[in-house]
């Protein structure tokens, strides 16, 4: 009785696992059919677009802050030759003043072979020149304007403020070549 007894147990035992490989391989077979379905496959399909989209944003974004760090700094080299050219302005000014001021007063000795024309024209050349440079800078100031407008709106909010400091230089260069001009 006792082998009847322990073949017994060994039968349930055996069907247990019988049953719970049918439960498993069941289990297995619909996890099978529904991974394979169109859904699922669309489903991944449609992630690994959105991983190559994304990537491609991530490439158009860097690139844009790329553009706009060199339009900044072009602009900020700007600035500086404005500046520049500004301060050379203001230094030939003075010394257009300075020779006024000797003319009048050579003219007060009744000195009249001074020769006022000739430095009126090479001071007139050099307005001239400067007026050029100055010219120069406003169209590259306008340029680099233009150019940071027509990009994406991230890159117009982030360069807002570089555009505002322009703005005030461009409307300085003009009243300054106005100002040459009423000069020569």
């Amino acid at each position: 009785m006792v082998q009847g007894r322990s073949l017994g147990w060994q039968m349930w035992l055996g069907g247990f696992l019988i049953l719970a490989v049918l439960g498993l391989c069941v289990a297995l077979a619909i996890f099978i059919v529904k991974a394979n379905s169109k859904a699922c496959k669309d489903g991944l399909l449609a992630e690994e677009e959105c991983h190559g989209v994304t990537r491609l944003l991530e490439v158009r974004l860097t690139q844009a802050w790329e553009s706009l760090l060199r339009t900044e700094v072009q602009a900020a080299t700007c600035n500086e030759t404005v500046v520049t050219l500004l301060a050379s302005l203001e230094m030939e000014k003075a010394q257009s003043q300075e020779w006024l001021a000797k003319g009048e007063e050579l003219r007060g000795e009744k000195a009249e072979s001074f020769p006022r024309r000739r430095i009126r024209r090479d001071g007139s050349r050099e307005i001239e020149e400067l007026k050029h440079k100055l010219q120069n800078a406003s169209v590259e100031v306008e340029r680099l304007r233009k150019g940071t407008e027509t990009s994406s709106k991230k890159k117009e909010v982030a360069s807002a403020s570089s555009l505002k400091a322009l703005s005030p230089l461009v409307v300085s260069v003009h009243l300054l070549l106005a100002f040459v001009a009423l000069l020569a």
